[in-house]
């Protein structure tokens, strides 16, 4: 056991690592978990003080990291957090394109409004990102991209007719940047989680959480820390034949 720790320990020493929506959730338990692997961290969110209170976990951890608040669907603000990133550490080497809402909404519910809301952070946003980090990682050979599906991206649900879409959108980018980035040194993944215990989810409607965690075979709710395991494996060299993968951590759900 000890053996198998000190070679896991580290697994991304060096690596500039971009991760946004870090303040909560999935994408603050990635900065955290990256940060105890030896990465440098870029984080963002929209939240500046939920931001800051990451930054001082991660810098009481020991971990090395710079934040900046911007908004992913706005092109000038993604460029900047790139360029920041750059200017802090010298080089991209892995993005989290983790940033996103989860709007409840049926058909008569979802406004046009929401749509393209939802659209410009959840599918935009992350379109921006994956260029811009594209381009600084062109510049030093190549890097890697982890983005945040869903199981809303591969199957359909009630009452998620905007989400859903929005995370097939994310699917989609990461099956076609593969394909585009591979010649590059450009790996793109995904996770696709299912349920998990976040604060955006435990905003949802408490009957349709019970619903969701009832038809995941294992019976319970995910945490964040299990999405950023899986999210570590992609990012860092142990998986560096694969590229175009989409993995579900959702407790079996897609594989009924």
């Amino acid at each position: 056991m000890a053996g198998t720790q000190a070679r896991q320990i580290g697994r991304l020493q060096g690596k500039v690592a971009i991760i946004t929506g870090a303040a909560n959730g999935i994408g603050r338990a990635t900065a955290l978990r990256f940060a105890a692997e030896g990465a440098r961290l870029m984080l963002n969110d929209v939240n500046a003080a939920a931001l800051d209170t990451v930054l001082r976990e991660v810098t009481e951890a020991g971990g090395a990291v710079c934040g900046i608040v911007g908004d992913v669907a706005k092109a000038a603000e993604v460029e900047r957090l790139v360029a920041e990133a750059v200017a802090s550490y010298g080089c991209v080497d892995i993005l989290i394109a983790n940033a996103g809402i989860i709007p409840e909404a049926d058909l008569p519910a979802a406004s046009a409004d929401l749509w393209d809301r939802t659209m410009a952070i959840d599918a935009r946003g992350m379109f921006l990102c994956c260029k811009h980090a594209a381009a600084a990682m062109l510049k030093t050979g190549g890097g890697a991209m982890v983005l945040l599906s869903s199981v809303s991206g591969f199957v359909g649900q009630k009452g998620q007719v905007v989400y859903g879409p929005a995370k097939f959108a994310a699917s989609g980018l990461t099956k076609h940047l593969a394909v585009e980035l591979a010649a590059q040194g450009i790996r793109v993944n995904a996770v696709a989680p299912g349920t998990i215990a976040t604060a955006a989810v435990a905003r949802m409607d408490p009957a349709g959480i019970r619903a969701g965690i009832a038809k995941h075979p294992m019976g319970r709710i995910g945490q964040p820390e299990e999405v950023a395991n899986a999210i570590l494996f992609l990012a860092s060299d142990e998986a560096s034949f694969i590229t175009g993968a989409i993995l579900p951590v959702d407790g079996g759900f897609l594989a009924q």
